[in-house]
């Protein structure tokens, strides 16, 4: 059993990603308290992530924000 920071680091992908993937059935896991543990199986081994959805993600946080507002100076 791996944490999912580290299941996360193994995959090259994001703990929301391994959550979501937990929540989906496509991952094993078992919680204790809360906290997750991936169990390392062959459905976890087989599981990948989507790289159009990773690419898109990083290519989001990549590139500085364009509707992010200007901060108004106080009166």
């Amino acid at each position: 059993m791996i944490t999912v920071n580290d299941a996360a680091k193994q995959k090259n992908c994001t703990r929301i990603t391994i959550m979501s993937a937990i929540q989906r059935g496509m991952i094993d896991a078992e919680r204790f308290g809360k906290a997750w543990a991936i169990v390392q199986n062959p459905k976890y081994e087989a599981w990948t992530p989507s790289e159009k959805h990773q690419d898109s993600g990083r290519a989001r946080w990549a590139s500085p924000s364009k509707a992010s507002p200007k901060k108004r100076p106080k009166p």
